[in-house]
């Protein structure tokens, strides 16, 4: 699943989200989850451009096998480990698949062709065919046994797997490998002993991970995945783990980020401000750009801002919905209609772009209209409302003959005041969106039935997708059946809606084999199923087209682009497979199933020999460990609800002890929730406690030194169910001191934190004659502190003195531009502006400013607010600049619009070499002390070179003084 270019606007517009994972700064995770799909993509075939790349299948297994184990090892999770492998998908999944997979076997087809057309030489065996990695083929079942094999062999030799249980949801599991982990989370915070901060690792490649960890509403929960580089040339991917750069995202501080991107809405609202149910609003937003179930809407791309403009526009009528529009995973298709409505002034202003240039357009070669059925459209309404007119215009002059003259002409005024409506510019917007349903669609009328239909049909698929999400499959068969969404204003009377899914069941392996594959890969289905895609007697032959077309529709890339094959007839389907399902062999009877999830732990106690599924290349484990057992029944979807906190009873509360109690209460729960993404729920405790702030020493009367903690004197609310009990800390460091002895041995170093010489290092001495008293002896150094306080009420004598530009320019007899453009850049190219000769240009400029930088040169120049200002060492060098090439800045001066300048037309002479004279000039700057000067932000503070030297003065006056000693006597009681 995706949503095509989520990830790289998350990453864009929020780039603290990811974290380059470092191993020493690797926080601790109980759960680790993968889906498996993208490592079987990656280890299976790294680099689809290369045609002459071969991968035998233990090398896939093996890599396969590496790679999880090196993700194990890194995130090293402490109670579970979750692998999910895609199974059979729901029905609106498939058509995203089918055309997924027709475009890789198009798209490999020509380029084998083309490598035979440029003569290349291409391996003998067979190229690795990636629609195998597909529920039911014989790869899948081999890899599916090989997985098996892995888990028992972990489990059984590493001791860090086996203090954990170990899942394993293979592709003969139905549903797509990122809801089966999410319908296990459900699963698992549904049970009345679930921790609520378990923190959750989830590994995966597709961007809605995001959308689909935020619908869990865990406070602790993380997204891993390998680094993406956006923009440039296209790398491959590296294969092995260890090459790679992984990124961890948080989802916490996505949630804070939502929680600041729509902070303006809080003082908006009547409602209350819920976090939450901000981020149910927000994921469903994210379905409005297309995903794998809907097309985008038109013209809504999210490179073309379509993001900011849902949110912008969410914020906007937030505040007269009277609620939240996502109601955990339920649509208010009041509220859905409301925001959709206010939404839909995009496409009118899309339009409205694209008809000012049309009309310019039209206006050149003579046409009235955008295209003929719009202008006879317009012109009938024109003609009509003509008619209307006249009749008005009529009935006024037979009314005249009966009522006096002040009625009819107040009623005349009001006929020619009449506001007339933009006929033109609707009847063109009406026909723009008929010629996009009768193009894309391939209607001939677009009735209001048709319009009714397309609105029902894509609320229907908003609601099975936030189903889907929230709480899992609601209908197995259910799927959009467009490869395009209506205009955003044909979604109209929705609110009255009734949307109802059955739920069905899910396609058996060799069924959405042969729903989703195309024609070039029927080698990967049962050989009694292959004539149906092949055969021209096949009743679905229809349903693979050697050649098809595909459409951008808006979008840049050519895998993005809507793929034009015809949607697959379940009925029909399922008809055309029925005779050929007698002809199975055994073998792929049991490939044709549909199993439960694994689950895996370690027993010390069992011992058995667990034979290898390929002894040739995997040797058998001789001392298996493992234990397991299906997990849940097969072809099931639950519906998960979280347990309510208990109710509690209180007998009294004052006014006053209830208004503390709700203060306190509200902190803390705020507190939670904003500074650590943690929702405390209902709150029936409240612990008043003191903090640790240290410890200290003490002596009691019989010489024995004790740790005595120290607290605040502030006591802080907690609430109960945050309380971690029965936490022992102890340090061992303390245990044996005993003594003032053993605190204080000779020769250790102590610090004066008393008056007058307080922060002085000292040393311990033979204190064993006042040790009785509780006293120590310690001999501290005292440094000679330097004295700068003159220093500090005189800095105004030895800083630099800046001024302005018009200042320097008079003294220089030059203008103030002159000043300005030599300071910064100035470039001279090659040849001259007519003629250039090349590209390269040389820098003469002093380059002592950058604004685009903002940074300035020390000593030399100095930014105050938006004005540059200039120190006499830059009228030294202006003045040495001027006197070797005045001619250089008389040509600025009289071209000082130019950007770029010109050897030839500065030095336009036969006899002078302009290219020498600006070598001439870079080689003085190059070699002058002001190239390398070193820079600062105009917003640091820098102390000048003249302040630093008194002050290193007066260190080096300090360092010349002998310190001094003082022997102190210190009393421990």
């Amino acid at each position: 699943m995706g949503v095509p270019k989520f990830y790289r606007w998350i990453s864009e517009r929020y780039p603290c989200l990811s974290q380059v994972l470092k191993e020493h700064q690797i926080p601790e995770f109980d759960n680790l989850y993968l889906d498996m799909n993208g490592i079987i993509h990656q280890c299976s075939h790294p680099n689809d451009d290369d045609v002459h790349f071969r991968i035998s299948e233990d090398k896939i297994f093996a890599d396969i096998f590496h790679y999880l184990e090196v993700l194990f090892r890194i995130i090293k999770p402490r109670k579970v480990f979750f692998m999910a492998v895609d199974g059979v998908a729901p029905r609106a999944k498939m058509n995203q698949q089918r055309g997924r997979r027709f475009r890789s076997a198009k798209e490999a087809e020509d380029k084998i062709k083309k490598a035979l057309e440029k003569g290349e030489i291409l391996p003998t065996e067979a190229r690795f065919d990636s629609n195998c990695i597909t529920p039911g083929t014989e790869f899948m079942a081999r890899l599916h046994e090989h997985l098996k094999y892995f888990v028992n062999m972990k489990i059984s030799t590493d001791k860090s797997w086996q203090g954990i249980t170990v899942y394993l949801s293979g592709h003969e599991t139905p549903g797509e490998g990122e809801h089966k982990i999410m319908e296990f989370i459900r699963s698992e915070k549904a049970k009345p002993h679930h921790d609520p901060n378990t923190r959750h690792c989830l590994y995966g490649l597709d961007a809605d991970l995001i959308m689909l960890g935020l619908t869990t509403h865990e406070a602790h929960f993380a997204l891993l995945r390998e680094e993406v580089r956006f923009g440039g040339k296209k790398s491959q991917r590296a294969c092995a783990p260890e090459e790679t750069t992984f990124h961890l995202l948080h989802l916490s501080l996505m949630r804070e980020y939502i929680d600041y991107e729509f902070s303006p809405v809080k003082d908006k609202i009547s409602f209350d401000y819920d976090i939450e149910k901000i981020i149910d609003d927000w994921i469903l937003m994210g379905f409005l750009v297309g995903n794998d179930f809907i097309p985008h809407l038109p013209h809504l791309h999210i490179n073309h801002d379509a993001l900011p403009l849902l949110y912008r526009t969410y914020m906007a009528i937030l505040p007269e919905l009277g609620g939240y529009i996502n109601e955990n995973g339920h649509l208010n298709l009041k509220r859905f209609e409301k925001y959709l409505t206010r939404l839909s002034d995009f496409d009118r202003e899309h339009f409205s772009e694209v008809f000012v240039d049309l009309k310019w357009f039209e206006s050149k070669v003579g046409n009235k209209y955008l295209n003929e059925a719009a202008g006879i459209a317009a012109e009938e309404a024109r003609n009509n409302k003509q008619k209307k007119r006249k009749a008005q215009e009529n009935s006024l002059c037979l009314a005249a003959l009966e009522k006096n003259e002040d009625e009819v002409v107040t009623s005349k005024t009001a006929l020619e005041d009449e506001p007339e409506d933009d006929d033109l510019f609707e009847t063109e917007f009406r026909q723009y969106k008929r010629t996009y349903y009768m193009t894309k669609m391939g209607i001939e009328v677009v009735s209001d039935d048709f319009l009714a239909d397309q609105a029902e049909c894509y609320v229907q698929a908003i609601q099975w997708i936030l189903h889907y999400y929230y709480h899992g499959v609601q209908s197995w068969s259910w799927y959009y059946p467009y490869h395009y969404a209506p205009y955003l204003s044909d979604i109209r009377n929705i609110s009255e809606l009734k949307i109802q899914f059955e739920l069905g069941k899910p396609f058996m392996p060799f069924e959405q084999l042969l729903a989703v594959l195309p024609a070039a890969s029927k080698d990967l289905l049962p050989r009694c199923y292959q004539h149906l895609m092949v055969s021209q007697d096949s009743p679905i032959i229809e349903y693979y087209p050697l050649d098809f077309k595909t459409d951008l529709n808006g979008k840049q890339q050519e895998w993005e682009a809507v793929v034009l094959i015809p949607f697959i007839d379940e009925k029909r389907l399922l008809e055309a497979m029925e005779s050929c399902n007698k002809c199975l062999k055994e073998e792929e009877k049991q490939r044709n199933v549909h199993s439960a999830c694994l689950m895996y732990w370690y027993d010390k106690d069992a011992e058995f020999q667990y034979m290898s599924p390929w002894p040739e290349k995997f040797p058998s484990i001789e001392r298996c460990h493992t234990r397991f057992y299906l997990e849940e029944p097969h072809g099931t979807q639950k519906l998960y609800m979280g347990n309510a906190v208990p109710p509690t009873k209180v007998t009294f509360v004052g006014d006053k002890e209830q208004s503390m109690w709700l203060k306190e209460v509200q902190g803390v729960s705020e507190h939670y929730q904003r500074r650590k993404g943690i929702i405390i729920h209902e709150t029936s405790v409240v612990v008043y406690a003191q903090l640790l702030t240290g410890n200290r020493y003490q002596l009691n009367q019989n010489g024995q030194v004790y740790l005595e903690k120290q607290w605040s004197k502030q006591a802080l609310p907690f609430v109960y169910q945050t309380v971690v009990k029965d936490i022992k800390a102890f340090d061992s460091r303390f245990s044996n001191i005993k003594t003032l002895d053993d605190l204080f041995p000779p020769g250790s170093t102590a610090f004066m934190l008393g008056s007058p010489y307080y922060g002085c290092m000292g040393e311990v001495q033979d204190s064993r004659d006042v040790m009785p008293e509780g006293r120590i002896r310690v001999v501290f150094s005292i440094p000679c502190e330097p004295q700068l306080d003159r220093l500090i009420q005189n800095q105004h004598k030895y800083s630099v003195k800046y001024n302005p530009a018009y200042i320097l320019a008079s003294r220089l007899g030059v203008s103030g531009y002159l000043v300005s453009r030599f300071t910064g850049s100035i470039f001279i190219g090659r040849g001259s502006k007519k003629n250039p000769h090349g590209d390269h240009k040389a820098n003469v400029g002093l380059n002592l400013k950058f604004n685009k930088k903002n940074e300035e040169v020390p000593g030399y120049t100095k930014k105050v607010g938006n004005e540059w200002m200039y120190s006499s060492a830059v009228e030294q060098l202006l003045a040495e600049y001027l006197e070797r090439v005045p001619e250089l800045f008389s040509y600025i001066a009289k071209n000082s619009q130019e950007d770029i300048f010109y050897e030839d037309d500065i030095w336009p002479g036969e006899d002078e070499n302009g290219a020498e004279k600006v070598q001439e000039i870079v080689a003085w700057l190059k070699a002058h002390p002001v190239s390398a000067l070193s820079r600062s932000s105009c917003d640091l503070q820098i102390l000048d070179a003249a302040i630093v030297e008194k002050i290193e003065e007066e260190i080096e006056k300090c360092k010349v003084c002998c310190s001094m000693s003082l022997s102190a006597m210190m009393n421990q009681n």
